[in-house]
């Protein structure tokens, strides 16, 4: 049996991903970003194993979730939740009381394969529309690598706050590229989120917000973004 090279299969489904991306630009519809998941949906999962996705970055994310979320009964929604890394992770820490939001039906068709979440919402967080989940209905979101451009952006800010509970907790991680990176949400060039989160605390709609260097992928790392709601 030929063994598989794991470094060149990684590396090829990584441009794989990326190229593909690429030929939709970042600035693409939201159609044809699902449209490109669901196509892919099998290889990015794969991809997305390799890179060590699940034991670096989602680890990391739901470590920190847990020092501000002890209530193992808390209601979390995974938001971009693809094929459930991140809610395996949480699942790991002892939460149960998960739903997944993801636009992508294929991408959540593997994540029900593994029966990981309680509820599985196909829809998408943008700027200018409501999802239909309901206001202070979560306890805490998670958002596992899609804060970029083109997918969740610091712009959809509101609806997430919207969906959570007074005293909940918004987190996520950023790969440290897109902090400089045309792909990358724009709000993070220059440090200017810094100037967008302190209005919010300042404004009275967040207690605090703190940042910290983590493990994102295999040779990558981010910074988690943790947000507690007043």
């Amino acid at each position: 049996m030929a063994t598989v090279n794991i470094d060149a299969r990684r590396a090829e489904l990584d441009n794989k991903v990326r190229n593909g991306l690429a030929k939709i630009g970042f600035n693409g519809t939201s159609e044809q970003l699902t449209k490109f998941y669901n196509e892919n949906a099998e290889d990015y999962n794969e991809m997305s194993f390799l890179a060590n996705y699940d034991k670096l970055g989602c680890h990391a994310l739901i470590a920190s979730l847990s020092e501000l979320v002890p209530n193992k009964d808390a209601r979390i929604l995974d938001v971009a939740a693809g094929s459930g890394l991140a809610g395996k992770e949480l699942r790991r820490f002892g939460y149960s009381n998960i739903d997944a939001l993801e636009p992508a039906e294929k991408m959540l068709d593997l994540a029900k394969s593994e029966n990981i979440y309680k509820n599985y919402i196909i829809d998408t967080v943008t700027p200018d529309k409501r999802t239909d989940i309901e206001d202070d209905t979560y306890d805490a979101l998670c958002i596992m690598g899609a804060v970029l451009k083109g997918h969740v952006t610091l712009k959809c800010l509101p609806e997430l706050m919207r969906i959570t509970k007074s005293g909940g907790v918004i987190i996520f991680n950023v790969a440290e590229k897109y902090f400089e990176s045309d792909n990358g949400d724009p709000q993070f060039q220059n440090r200017n989120h810094v100037t967008v989160f302190q209005n919010y605390v300042e404004n009275g709609d967040w207690l605090k917000w703190d940042e910290l260097e983590a493990p994102y992928r295999y040779s990558e790392n981010c910074t988690i973004f943790r947000i507690i709601l007043a």
